[in-house]
């Protein structure tokens, strides 16, 4: 009972830096985002209403962003403050180790990382969509932007064929102004259909060319071509089964990122940035928790800290822990290194610096 009243009373005293530090880098960060796209306000279209619904949309993934800054920055005040006032000696005379008073820091750690987690899976993707609909419609104007369509879509559905369309509606399954590139061994062009549309006919589970162009080239400068108002296309892969997107990777949930490996694996297509991405949001939780592991003895190494001190430490652990990690995702997404490898590699490194670390300080 004794034990479960300090992990309680540690875990409540997380909160409060938490929360602070927080909200001060969420403003910081939503009164920068509102006032650079404030210079659209001249286009003679986008109002402050919509400057300030844009900055609503996309406020939750920078709130993501910020959020295992504000972990390791509540973790280290906790911990600095309980050492300053001198709970951190009395506990430790009490008989609790340091390992034991970091737990409830921990837990509170995974619960800010579970949350954030389900905030980028459920809730950021569909709120940046509609940012995107504000964005490209009042504040940067496209003429007849729609979001549903995904304009000179380049697909490799096979080895030896590559599809080009002018728009894709994979909701609707149609592309419109399509050409297929049939090439032989030797990558020279055996055959090409050219067509208005082509349609995904659920009955027959596959796609359909409309109103086309059969071209067959018999030599370097003969062709046949036989025109037809509709023919099947040698093409089974499902709508919902292609990845078209132009969606950042960064921003897409892990459901999205899978969807895409598997249709770039289908194709033939390289996927190592995607499974760098997909591999990196997997590690997100243990990241966070490695970092915080990794300042957290910072805080017990003197008496006296002041708040900036900590703000300070904190920023520069973050800084160094995610350049390396951006390092690594750079040359994962690149195909320099295997994904998992540019995924967890950090993880790994870090964690062995975390166990060093504990290890010299006798924790």
């Amino acid at each position: 009972m004794h034990t479960q009243l300090i992990y309680k009373y540690i875990a409540k005293k997380f909160w409060g830096p938490f929360c602070f530090a927080l909200g001060v880098f969420a403003a910081l960060v939503m009164l920068g985002d509102t006032f650079e796209k404030m210079k659209n306000l001249s286009n003679g279209v986008a109002t402050i209403w919509d400057v300030l619904t844009y900055s609503l949309l996309t406020f939750p993934n920078w709130l993501t962003t910020i959020m295992p800054v504000a972990c390791l920055l509540g973790s280290i005040s906790v911990i600095s403050e309980m050492v300053s006032n001198g709970e951190w000696t009395a506990c430790i005379a009490g008989g609790f180790s340091p390992r034991q008073l970091f737990k409830p820091v921990i837990a509170c750690i995974l619960t800010v990382v579970g949350l954030t987690m389900l905030m980028q899976e459920f809730i950021v993707p569909p709120l940046l969509a509609k940012a995107d609909t504000v964005f490209y419609t009042r504040l940067k104007p496209i003429p007849n932007y729609n979001q549903a369509l995904e304009p000179n879509v380049i697909i490799k559905v096979a080895p030896t064929q590559m599809l080009f369309a002018k728009e894709v509606d994979l909701g609707n399954g149609t592309m419109t102004k399509v050409s297929l590139d049939t090439y032989n061994d030797a990558w020279d062009i055996a055959e090409q259909i050219v067509a208005e549309q082509m349609v995904w006919n659920k009955e027959a589970n596959r796609w359909m060319f409309t109103n086309g162009l059969l071209r067959t080239f018999t030599g370097p400068t003969n062709t046949s071509e036989e025109r037809f108002d509709a023919k099947d296309a040698p093409i089974s892969i499902r709508p919902n089964q292609m990845s078209i997107s132009q969606v950042e990777e960064k921003l897409m949930s892990i459901r999205d990122l899978t969807k895409r490996i598997n249709f770039h694996k289908r194709t033939g297509i390289s996927f190592y940035s995607a499974e760098t991405t997909r591999q990196s949001k997997f590690a997100t939780p243990f990241v966070t928790v490695i970092m915080c592991l990794l300042g957290m003895p910072f805080a017990i190494s003197s008496r006296r800290k002041s708040k900036i001190l900590n703000i300070i430490a904190s920023m520069v652990i973050a800084f160094a822990f995610w350049s390396f990690i951006s390092m690594c995702t750079a040359v994962g997404v690149n195909g320099y290194v295997n994904p998992f490898v540019a995924g967890w590699g950090p993880v790994l490194f870090f964690a062995v610096v975390v166990f060093f670390e504990f290890k010299w300080m006798r924790l």
